[in-house]
């Protein structure tokens, strides 16, 4: 006899953040929610219920569910130890909410803002490798990492959640435009392509059933500005030209390009009558340093790039970034890697904590 829920009650972030792992074992497993319900012994509703948080099931109920998705009920089902509190020392200013990241140093908490040029790694990365000449290299690494293309910055974010899963595995994030994440992907040179679009946009083109499409998260996107004394801000991208900025511009076939020449088209202008508009910085995060250092005045990028160098900001757009992955490869310990960090509660928390992310999408397979 199948087992119906009984009542659903308001989900809490802990039954969110399981609902959204069970979610995601079922995508890996090839199952829709009607298939895992017949084979579980209970109705679609229920576990509908169980991927929305809104129904907590039985143990055994939930011992069936990681029997027949190959994995255990801790796995799908845990609840993270939630924050402590503890007196600490920054070491510099930040605002009151801003991230840190914290030390025990000796006796003493000490905390580390992520503000400003801290917010990215500046550093020098080990490298696993060596080019020696064309089509050949030198490797002293193992080879286990899972690779993601695209431009946002948040994507760096994968590494500590898989890193800990795993034992020897790391996770690779390769900077580029989204076309060109979908390029590679294509000729399977990476695990996944994080692709920006506007938000809502159904995908196009490419091998559509063969990819499965995983939510990352949402932002705004528009222009930064470095903050002024003036009262007069600038309301529209009319008022940002009419103050001759020199900008700085994103490469040839990012979001943050295309979203820029579809406003100048709109309104009728060239780029090449912009200063600046030829500079090709590397992402989000660098456009924003950019302006913060005044070497430009103003640029397309993200909110939270914005946010994080206390810059001023004119939304154009509403956009999201979804992660793209073959379905053949679903089962595969790479992917099952990434679905694992994007079912965690780790990553939600540490998006939602980044001011003018959001994490509605976190998981959804669009």
């Amino acid at each position: 006899m199948t087992e119906h829920p009984p009542s659903r009650k308001a989900a809490t972030p802990g039954a969110v953040d399981a609902g959204r792992r069970l979610r995601l074992a079922r995508l890996t497993a090839g199952l829709t929610q009607s298939q895992l319900a017949d084979l579980c012994g209970v109705s679609r509703q229920a576990v509908s219920g169980a991927e929305a948080g809104s129904w907590s099931p039985s143990l055994g109920i939930a011992l069936q569910l990681a029997r027949v998705l190959g994995t255990s009920v801790d796995q799908l089902f845990a609840v993270e130890p939630q924050p402590r509190e503890a007196v600490t020392t920054a070491l510099g200013l930040g605002p009151p909410t801003a991230r840190v990241r914290t030390a025990l140093v000796w006796d003493r908490w000490v905390a580390l803002p992520l503000t400003e040029d801290r917010a990215m790694i500046t550093g020098f990365t080990a490298a696993t490798g060596r080019l020696v000449k064309a089509g050949e290299a030198q490797i002293w690494g193992s080879g286990r990492s899972l690779v993601i293309a695209g431009c946002d910055p948040a994507l760096a974010l994968l590494a500590e959640p898989v890193e800990a899963a795993r034992d020897g595995w790391t996770v690779e994030w390769w900077a580029c435009s989204s076309g060109n994440a979908k390029e590679l992907l294509d000729a399977g040179l990476i695990h996944a392509a994080a692709v920006h679009r506007s938000k809502g946009k159904t995908a196009a083109g490419g091998n559509v059933r063969s990819r499965a499409r995983i939510g990352f998260a949402s932002w705004r996107e528009g222009v930064l500005l470095r903050p002024s004394a003036a009262t007069d801000q600038p309301r529209s991208l009319e008022d940002v030209l009419r103050r001759d900025p020199r900008w700085v511009n994103r490469e040839v076939g990012s979001e943050a390009r295309t979203l820029l020449d579809r406003e100048l088209a709109r309104l009728n202008i060239s780029g090449a009558a912009l200063d600046g508009y030829a500079s090709h910085a590397a992402g989000h995060l660098q456009v924003a340093s950019a302006i913060a250092s005044g070497t430009a005045d103003a640029g397309i990028a993200t909110e939270p790039a914005a946010l994080a160098y206390g810059l001023n900001f004119l939304a154009l757009s509403d956009e999201e970034c979804v992660l793209h992955v073959d379905r053949d490869r679903l089962d595969t310990i790479e992917i099952r890697l990434l679905l694992d960090a994007l079912g965690g509660p780790g990553l939600g928390r540490e998006l939602a904590a980044l001011p003018g992310y959001d994490t509605a999408i976190l998981g959804l397979e669009l």
